[in-house]
């Protein structure tokens, strides 16, 4: 898709040529760094979403407001609200939207709903109603009533970050204070702690495969996921799945943790404004959006029609996406992100809620204060 894409662009474009490189996730961040440094960065580059802000304070990419004014197709209205925003840093815009998507929708077995006498049209809406029908979904060892990530991964953190913003927690504030260590974040791990009595032993060990893995074999009656692992639940289960927006408490709303994708200009680079058409394209042009994202394509248009084509039950996606929120947007997010995931080990290994929460408080007020 991206090969089309290009070709197409380098017809209307000739005066610009266009090479990619392309990396798999766990080493691009480190191939990428020790290129710039070796002064061999690309001209585009794209970001993890977390990664934006820590780019910016390093004086790594450009500014793009200028280029933003004088561009009539890039304007922050045409994208997904949740995903532009990832890209404003220090009241400036760094990047340009390319996709995105939230943690997460609840992926549900309607045939055990069925089994065990739930409505599988009335799935849980608040966390009271999740825990009252886990115990007759639970029937070990051949049946837990859902598949819970716990180990030392991103993926962790960002459906932690979703139980936490739907009851109203946050790990930094709007005036950058750390505020992990709170009433509301003490109710949400001792939730996550009741939910995981229902799930297969060795949560602190559980990634995102092995939690989608044990729902498409129907050993787990109830997974947090995104929207991409439809392919996944197309392909390999033979049961009646389908999908929901995820309970909160009740009261309140859910609010998903948000990832996806930027592309930011090196500092370095001496082609800019050929760079910036390049993203344009990439970003403005629907057809293009919806042929080489498998997330969420950023661009409205093209990210709604891409979930009606595509997805099952896309209002449920909709309203997910619509209402999700960043994670921190900091410039030392991959260390706040490290803290909590040590958090998460810890309190899965026994120690107090409390006493976890405390300590990461202590150690983000570390990481944020190394910083400035």
């Amino acid at each position: 898709a991206y090969i089309k894409a290009l070709e197409d662009f380098q017809q209307q474009n000739p005066d610009i040529a266009v090479r990619v490189t392309t990396t798999p996730y766990a080493q691009y961040r480190d191939k990428l760094l020790v290129a710039i440094q070796g002064g061999r960065g690309p001209d585009i580059m794209s970001l993890d979403e977390i990664w934006t802000p820590e780019f910016a304070a390093a004086g790594i990419i450009e500014p793009l407001d200028s280029y933003i004014e004088r561009s009539a197709s890039v304007k922050p209205d045409a994208f997904f609200t949740p995903a532009w925003d990832t890209n404003l840093w220090q009241k400036q815009v760094w990047g340009i939207p390319l996709n995105f998507d939230v943690w997460e929708q609840l992926f549900y077995n309607a045939d055990h709903f069925r089994d065990a006498g739930i409505d599988p049209d009335k799935p849980p809406r608040t966390w009271d109603e999740w825990l009252n029908v886990l115990p007759q979904l639970t029937a070990p060892p051949q049946r837990f009533g859902i598949g819970l990530l716990g180990h030392k991964g991103e993926d962790t953190v960002v459906m932690l970050n979703s139980l936490i913003y739907s009851n109203g927690g946050a790990i930094i504030d709007e005036d950058g204070n750390v505020v992990i260590y709170s009433q509301a974040n003490i109710e949400t791990l001792n939730f996550y702690l009741a939910l995981s009595k229902y799930a297969p032993a060795g949560v602190a060990n559980v990634g995102e495969a092995e939690a989608v893995s044990n729902f498409a074999a129907a050993k787990v009656s109830m997974i947090l996921a995104g929207q991409w692992q439809q392919d996944t639940m197309n392909a390999r289960a033979t049961f009646d799945w389908r999908i929901a927006v995820p309970p909160a408490p009740a009261g309140k709303q859910f609010v998903g943790a948000l990832g996806g994708w930027n592309l930011a200009i090196n500092k370095a680079c001496k082609n800019k404004d050929a760079a910036f058409r390049l993203i344009e394209y990439l970003t403005t042009n629907k057809e293009v959006q919806k042929t080489i994202n498998s997330l969420t394509p950023a661009l409205r248009v093209a990210g709604e029609e891409f979930v009606k084509e595509k997805r099952k039950q896309p209002e449920v996606i909709l309203q997910t996406l619509n209402s999700g929120r960043p994670r921190p947007i900091s410039p030392v997010y991959p260390q706040i992100s490290d803290v909590q995931q040590q958090m998460v080990q810890a309190i899965l290994s026994g120690t107090p809620v409390e006493e976890a929460l405390q300590k990461a408080q202590r150690d983000i007020e570390e990481v944020v204060k190394s910083a400035r």
